[in-house]
């Protein structure tokens, strides 16, 4: 696979040879959404007319391409994931999951362990950690991968300790607005009855 002038993967070849009947199997990993591999027609295309005799879709949404695959590999989106990255200008970033991969979702090393696994390749990897630190290791020549070892992930936390978290010189706002709410409430009394009148409160935690 080449690149072209623009820096592109120039996909002519292989476009060909999945056109013609030329592959078995061909795997695609997408990360979504709809249209991030760009147009994938043809793809979906051989398949249909047989000339793809297996395409397997590893991906994170159900797009035109997934439902023309024989095996749909559910992996996990951006927010359901611990990863790093290299921004616009070069510098490695971690993102951090927010929420967990619903039902059988798998993050990407997962899937590809299992994938590998299952073909009889002997992958022992136990965490995303240990991909990093393979990743840094092959790629030490580029100084700017030397971090993926170091990289750290924050974790949820509720939104009681966030605004208690977020500023503690404003901790007592946090304190009053989190306190025991009071049964009962005394509002006035009554000019023909002294008595004061008590007005029932739900409690809300």
């Amino acid at each position: 696979m080449n690149a072209s002038s623009n820096g592109q993967p120039d996909l002519s070849e292989f476009r060909a040879d999945v056109e013609h009947g030329r592959l078995q199997a061909l795997y695609v990993f997408d990360p979504g959404p709809e249209g991030y591999l760009g147009d994938v027609t043809w793809i979906i295309e051989a398949k249909r007319a047989g000339r793809l005799p297996l395409l397997i879709v590893h991906g994170v949404l159900m797009t035109a391409l997934a439902k023309a695959a024989d095996v749909v590999l559910p992996g996990a989106s951006w927010v359901e994931k611990d990863a790093s990255y290299v921004n616009g200008q070069g510098l490695l970033q971690a993102a951090s999951r927010v929420i967990a991969p619903p039902g059988e979702a798998q993050e990407d090393w997962q899937v590809f362990v299992n994938v590998g696994l299952a073909l009889g390749a002997g992958l022992s990897y136990a965490s995303s950690a240990e991909v990093r630190g393979d990743v840094a290791a092959a790629l030490t020549a580029n100084p700017r991968y030397e971090g993926l070892t170091n990289l750290a992930f924050a974790r949820p936390v509720t939104a009681q300790n966030w605004l208690k978290a977020s500023n503690p010189s404003e901790r007592w706002k946090w304190d009053l607005m989190f306190q025991d709410v009071p049964p009962v409430k005394f509002e006035g009394t009554s000019r023909t009855n002294p008595s004061p009148v008590l007005i029932p409160l739900q409690r809300v935690d």
